[in-house]
């Protein structure tokens, strides 16, 4: 029996450059991995959620990691409140009191909307792969519309849009930075807002998950964290933005990191997110957004301000023949999504605002929800159906009935 040896030969030369490609591709190929094991969690529920009934039931289900607060102003004693005052992670919902604080220094005369910002100054801010392309999407509508100059230069305005309609972190940042850590920490005491923590610098945020310095992120670190208090927490995002900001050498290693097999997979993600991500109440912020509606947030010149960005889909063509008056914010982490609004449909008799804040959410479940946006056609019908509204009200009542009982 003869061996052919250029077969054989073939298969090794063959299994040797399967082995070279999946070491040069290590990285890609655990995000593969990840990205299975993710959406096979909670697969079971990610299949049923198709309309905002389905979602109730879901809420239903998961009353634990869910805030919802709707009422209809000046009724509020006939509205929804579950688990309003649990303190949730926030994602880009925060953004709104970056936006109140704008809002009070262009009223003020310390900020211009007009003025003129380098884009590298906001560029410098974006780390790629962590916020949907929210950043390139926003500077492809500028440049659509021709808002950045020959200068490469564009309009404060114009960054305060970004960090709204689209969430763009790097944006955000950027203000943070312009507005002063001291004033946003001066904000609540002006607001007279509760149980809410200050927006932090969303870049830091992420370096405090992991970086190149401190090497992947490890179960005793995340405890350092949790033990420090706010204030020292917040000490340690500011000193890491600023050396994000002026460390080059730094800023270079950790976008390479980022994209390395040693960042972070979905389940750290959502366990640092969870963990450490700005938090705030359900209740806190339906109780801005009728503040914001009302003009009675700062000031009407403030308010008035604010509901020019969180009203930007009142433009749309679509939003204009069904809806008097929309705003809206919302946001994502991995197994947090949030959104807090007001709602007036031209039918409607008086304007509703809403909150409703998951966390711990599934990788499927939260894979799903960021594609087919169930949870805003269920706010959307909540705030805009009495029917719906009554139905949710009297089964989150129930819920809450039984858990008394279990509790006593």
């Amino acid at each position: 029996m003869s061996i052919n040896l250029i077969e054989y030969w073939g298969i090794a030369i063959a299994l040797l450059l399967l082995a070279g490609l999946m070491i040069w591709q290590w990285s890609a190929i655990l995000r593969i991995l990840d990205i299975f094991s993710t959406v096979a969690s909670g697969r079971e529920w990610s299949s049923q959620l198709k309309t905002p009934e389905d979602l109730l039931e879901y809420i239903v289900a998961h009353a634990g990691d869910v805030s919802l607060v709707a009422y209809e102003i000046n009724h509020s004693n006939k509205g929804i409140f579950h688990r309003a005052d649990d303190k949730r992670p926030l994602a880009s919902t925060m953004k709104i009191l970056v936006l109140a604080e704008y809002a009070r220094q262009v009223e003020l005369g310390i900020l211009s909307p007009n003025n003129l910002v380098n884009l590298e100054d906001i560029d410098i801010y974006y780390l790629s792969g962590t916020d949907g392309d929210a950043h390139p999407n926003a500077i492809k509508e500028f440049q659509e519309k021709a808002y950045i100059n020959k200068e490469n230069q564009i309009q404060l305005r114009h960054i305060t849009y970004a960090m709204i309609r689209y969430s763009d972190n790097a944006a955000t940042d950027y203000l943070i930075q312009c507005l002063g850590r001291d004033n946003l920490e001066n904000l609540l005491l002006i607001l007279q807002i509760e149980n809410q923590d200050v927006p932090l610098p969303i870049i830091g945020q992420f370096l405090t998950w992991g970086n190149q310095e401190i090497g992947a992120n490890t179960l005793e670190r995340l405890q350092i964290y949790q033990a420090m208090s706010r204030e020292q927490y917040a000490n340690e995002v500011y000193r890491l933005t600023y050396k994000w900001r002026n460390d080059e050498d730094f800023r270079t290693k950790q976008i390479k990191y980022t994209k390395s097999a040693k960042w972070l997979n979905f389940k750290e993600q959502k366990q640092f997110t969870q963990a450490l991500f700005c938090r705030g109440t359900a209740r806190g912020y339906a109780q801005l957004m009728e503040r914001i509606y009302r003009g009675e947030l700062i000031s009407q010149v403030a308010t008035k301000i604010m509901r020019e960005y969180l009203e930007w889909s009142m433009q749309l063509a679509g939003e204009q023949q069904q809806v008097d008056v929309y705003g809206v914010k919302n946001g994502s982490l991995p197994g947090v999504i949030t959104e807090a609004s007001y709602l007036k449909l031209k039918n409607a008799k008086n304007v509703r605002v809403f909150a409703l804040f998951f966390e711990n959410l599934p990788g499927a479940v939260w894979f799903e929800m960021l594609q087919n946006y169930i949870q805003q056609d269920f706010g959307y019908l909540l705030l805009g159906d009495d029917k719906f509204f009554e139905l949710v009200r009297q089964t989150l009542c129930e819920v809450r009935s039984e858990e008394l009982i279990v509790k006593n």
